[in-house]
């Protein structure tokens, strides 16, 4: 099938979805095209003429482990976190990285499932505040989804304590 042809049915899959209701199209539009822009600068800028293998992104900032940083999620599955989120950064893997979603502490807020879900403290601004980690949605990500205009916090909890939970809920029944 062409390009041209998957475009058409893309199109008529998110106007299906638009009808629908429930599912915000417009975003899930805006989050395809933001990705096949960035596809875009790093195979027709960065690895232009070269062999995209090769081919490494370095930041002009880089978090540290153990600190939050904005990264661009993409869009999964209706039960995943999507788009820009504040993560934890577990490990520097070089090229990427393992973070940890969190997600904001707001009022009505339900209660910590401590089975995939921890709250730990953070200085925001010179203000210190909660977010909750989401561990089911842990993963790898390239270095590219790293939004490097927004700024890095600091987390206040032991690292530690973190990494000892982390791996209690991976390995631990």
């Amino acid at each position: 099938m062409s390009t041209s042809e998957n475009i058409k049915l893309l199109h008529h899959s998110l106007r299906q979805l638009e009808k629908k209701g429930g599912y915000d199209a417009d975003k899930y539009a805006q989050s395809l095209l933001q990705m096949t822009k960035e596809l875009e600068f790093f195979y027709c800028k960065k690895a232009k003429g070269k062999n995209p293998d090769h081919i490494y992104y370095y930041l002009n900032r880089r978090p540290m482990e153990h600190s939050l940083a904005y990264f661009n999620l993409s869009r999964g599955y209706p039960k995943e976190l999507m788009d820009g989120h504040w993560c934890y950064v577990v490990k520097d893997f070089g090229v990427k990285m393992l973070i940890v979603p969190c997600t904001s502490l707001k009022e009505g807020s339900k209660d910590v499932d401590g089975r995939f879900q921890k709250d730990i403290e953070i200085i925001c601004e010179n203000k210190h505040m909660n977010v909750r980690l989401q561990i089911t949605d842990m993963r790898c990500v390239d270095v590219m989804r790293l939004d490097e205009r927004k700024p890095f916090y600091q987390v206040v909890n032991q690292q530690e304590e973190i990494h000892d939970y982390i791996i209690s809920r991976i390995f631990d029944n």
